[in-house]
C-alpha cells in the first residue's frame, strides 16, 4: 500500500477546513491544516508536504509572500503550491502566477475539482 500524499493546508476559515478535512480522505491524504502564516511556517520548517493549499488572505498577511519565500529557498521550485482563494479577480490570478503558484483554486472550492488539481500536481 502506497503512503498518502502529505498536504499542508494554511486556511484560517474554520469551514473551510472542515471542508477540506471532509473531502480529502485519510486513506489517500495525510492532511496538515496550519490556521495562520506563521503555523504554516513552523510546520514547513520541521516536515515537507507533497503540496500546500494555501489560502491568500491570512491573519498575519499575504500568503503570496510565502509562495515567493518558498520558491526562493533551496530546492523552492520543487515545491507544489496551489493557492486556494476567494479573491478570484483577473489580477489575483496574475499576481498567484506572478509570485510561483502552480494553480489556482476559486472559493468556494469545488471538491472534485481541487482533488483533481491535487492529483495532477502529484503526477509532475
Amino acid at each position: 500500500m502506497t503512503a498518502p500524499a502529505v498536504i499542508l493546508a494554511i486556511e484560517d476559515e474554520p469551514r473551510n477546513a472542515a471542508l477540506l478535512r471532509a473531502a480529502l480522505r485519510p486513506d489517500s491524504f495525510e492532511l496538515h491544516v496550519a490556521t495562520s502564516l506563521g503555523d504554516g511556517r513552523a510546520w514547513l520548517a520541521e516536515r515537507t508536504p507533497d503540496v500546500i493549499l494555501l489560502d491568500r488572505h491570512l491573519p498575519d498577511g499575504d500568503g503570496l509572500d510565502l509562495v515567493r519565500e518558498l520558491r526562493a529557498a533551496p530546492g523552492g521550485a520543487a515545491q507544489r503550491i496551489l493557492l486556494v482563494t476567494a479573491s478570484v479577480l483577473s489580477i489575483d490570478r496574475e499576481a498567484a502566477t506572478e509570485a510561483g503558484c502552480d494553480a489556482f483554486i476559486a472559493k468556494p472550492i469545488n471538491v472534485h475539482g481541487l482533488i483533481e488539481e491535487i492529483r495532477r500536481q502529484l503526477a509532475r
